[in-house]
């Protein structure tokens, strides 16, 4: 069974961002699986342009409402950054996983049953 490791980033700062670093040099995943929403899969690769350098940003968003979105941004502190670069680096196979915002900024999804007050 292969080794599969969890790791869990209880905030956002340059400490999680070499901790995450230095556990994924010595574990060497040759896969990575990063919180973010999986609708942006194809984008991953543009994490290791040359010109590419943070405070960079996704944006998913319905292209008949564009007020509808969600905003991703990345620091280079970002442990999601971080794990990019390296799987980006190392040649390791990379996805988001989350619900994908197809699916939340869908027409209905979260809408109160008709009746009750919005809150």
């Amino acid at each position: 069974m292969p080794d599969i490791r969890l790791f869990g980033i209880r905030h956002h700062g340059p400490g999680s961002a070499r901790s995450l670093q230095a556990a994924l040099t010595e574990f060497a995943p040759d896969c990575l699986l990063i919180e973010g929403p999986p609708d942006a899969d194809a984008l991953i690769p543009l994490a290791a342009h040359d010109a590419m350098a943070p405070p960079v940003a996704l944006l998913v968003y319905r292209p008949d409402r564009p007020r509808d979105c969600a905003f991703f941004p990345f620091a280079a502190f970002s442990p999601e950054w971080v794990a990019m670069r390296h799987g980006l680096a190392a040649g390791a196979a990379i996805r988001f996983i989350d619900l994908p915002h197809a699916i939340q900024l869908a027409d209905g999804f979260g809408a109160s049953p008709e009746g009750d007050a919005a809150p």
